[in-house]
């Protein structure tokens, strides 16, 4: 099996080479079920139009005698700052004010421009933070209760997602689905269209528009110069990925191998030691889901089916392997427990050079990451072993963001038309543009980590368990007594706390399905 991997992946990096000759925009390399995730991006410039899927559209311009039609997008963002910049959005994804030199900005600022020229609207963003009065939640209800236009598109993060659906405040965009939102073609993830699709309906989805997504996917980085240091004992990381033998196994042994104290005393407890991972809790879950796992998934109905403890039990089995022996290995420094004590504020030991591995996502190469001097690879999170198939990058409800058109919007066709354009023009313009300089010539520094990117793009991963069981008193995820917090408890009794909220989880998946239940009649 393991040959036959190779060959695969020989072939495929073969294939890549050959559509960037070409310029093509993408091509599956096959390392995952869904459409769109494979997707290799050509090169920072836009296909000529013939190279182009059409964009099939009506004929429509919205400018008028007074102007263009105002179209407001509102993006959630978090904390005090309404605005992006931060560790959660360090890239602007709906609006630009002014090409600044940045390529990633001048690719959005160009992209809305063709669109306001095409359709006669000028194209505006709003940054609502969760956590302020009103809060983005209650501008969002404020506005469908006022039967108010104020905004046009919403994004939303996919932790929050089912509330507002379920309080009817986003449109169900199937019903412009074939007619003006072709959902089936790349520029929409299809990955998303499937996972999160209700019943016959999908309320919200992302497309290539967004920059979150692709940001909030889940991304293993280590540091080559401890590698080579250890070179005699530590294996390839690169070969193994491309081999398909990365494996969980292998990472621990690893982390084993280099993890060191700094005074001798074999206790790993100051913030000048070696350690063999670092991260937060996060990893938790990016590590179920590359071993193969998920909480729930969308049947072929539009219903929920959990799918976490099931008769073979081999999800908690995984679950407790990864508490066990990761996240209480005395190796693993986890930023908001034991690192509570050692490190220094803003402290990163990765960045710091005092840390194999650092358990990220991909927007860590644009924040924290362009602080290191060290060379740093990057690689998808670890299979199970290597009889695992495919590998699996989670993205990340907690940071991850869809969009979605407002029910009471005046005109949906127009808000369809946009988002559309803005979505067709992404994928041949903005995206590449952000594979290419943000990650490829920014984060990863070698051949062997652009590769990796594209292992880890063309494995991209939704978990509807993870935002359809939202109910923050009765989910089994991140409930202060659930999976999440039990690295602050010290505890891996995983079959004990599933016992206790399995009865919880499943009433909550069945309010939902319920709900979709009632809205197809």
């Amino acid at each position: 099996m393991k040959r036959y991997l190779t060959l695969i992946l020989a072939a495929l990096i073969a294939l890549t080479a050959l559509c960037t000759m070409l310029g093509l925009i993408s091509c599956s390399n096959g390392m995952s079920g869904n459409k769109d995730n494979g997707q290799t991006p050509g090169g920072t410039n836009t296909l000529p139009e013939e190279e182009r899927i059409p964009l099939d559209l009506p004929d429509k311009n919205y400018e008028t005698s007074e102007g263009k039609t105002n179209f407001n997008i509102l993006q959630w963002t978090v904390g005090d700052q309404n605005t992006p910049g931060q560790h959660w959005l360090p890239w602007e994804e709906g609006h630009v004010e002014e090409e600044d030199g940045d390529m990633l900005s001048g690719a959005v600022f160009r992209r809305n421009a063709w669109v306001e020229q095409e359709f006669g609207v000028d194209i505006t963003t709003e940054h609502v933070s969760l956590d302020r009065d009103p809060s983005f939640s209650q501008r969002v209800i404020n506005n469908a209760n006022s039967s108010g236009n104020e905004f046009q598109l919403m994004t939303l993060r996919t932790y929050d997602i089912f509330a507002l659906i379920q309080q009817g405040m986003y449109l169900d965009m199937n019903q412009y689905a074939g007619t003006i939102l072709h959902t089936d073609q790349p520029w929409w993830v299809q990955d998303s269209v499937k996972s999160f699709t209700l019943g016959s309906h999908l309320y919200v989805a992302s497309t290539e528009m967004l920059l979150r997504d692709k940001g909030s996917t889940a991304a293993l980085y280590f540091n080559q110069s401890i590698a080579e240091d250890y070179a005699d004992v530590l294996p390839d990381f690169f070969m193994l990925a491309e081999n398909g033998e990365w494996t969980f196994e292998i990472m621990l042994e690893s982390c084993e191998l280099v993890a060191s104290s700094a005074d001798g005393d074999q206790e790993m407890n100051s913030n000048q030691d070696i350690w063999g991972c670092f991260g937060g809790d996060d990893p938790t879950y990016y590590l179920f889901n590359s071993m193969g796992f998920k909480f729930a998934h969308v049947d072929q109905f539009g219903y929920i089916e959990y799918d976490y403890g099931d008769d073979d039990n081999d999800s908690i089995v995984t679950m407790q392997r990864i508490f066990e022996e990761f996240m209480f290995a005395d190796w693993y420094l986890n930023e908001g427990v034991n690192g509570l004590d050692i490190l220094d504020e803003n402290q990163d030991p990765f960045v710091d050079g005092q840390a194999l591995f650092k358990s990220g996502m991909v927007k860590d190469t644009s924040t924290v990451l362009k602080h290191m001097k060290d060379m740093y690879g990057i690689l998808p999170h670890p299979m199970l072993d290597d009889n695992q198939e495919n590998y699996s990058s989670l993205v990340w409800v907690h940071h991850d963001s869809v969009i979605g058109i407002p029910l009471h919007v005046k005109d949906s066709e127009m808000c369809a038309i946009i988002l559309e354009a803005l979505s067709w023009e992404s994928y041949y313009s903005v995206y590449p543009v952000f594979y290419d300089t943000i990650l490829l010539n920014r984060a990863a520094k070698d051949e062997e980590s652009k590769r990796m990117l594209q292992l880890i793009f063309g494995s991209r991963s939704y978990d509807p368990g993870q935002y359809y069981d939202t109910g923050a008193t009765a989910s089994g995820l991140h409930h202060d007594d659930g999976l999440l917090r039990l690295a602050h408890k010290g505890s891996a009794d995983i079959a004990g706390m599933w016992a206790g909220f399995k009865p919880l989880v499943e009433d909550n998946i069945r309010q939902v399905n319920n709900w979709v239940a009632g809205n197809e009649n």
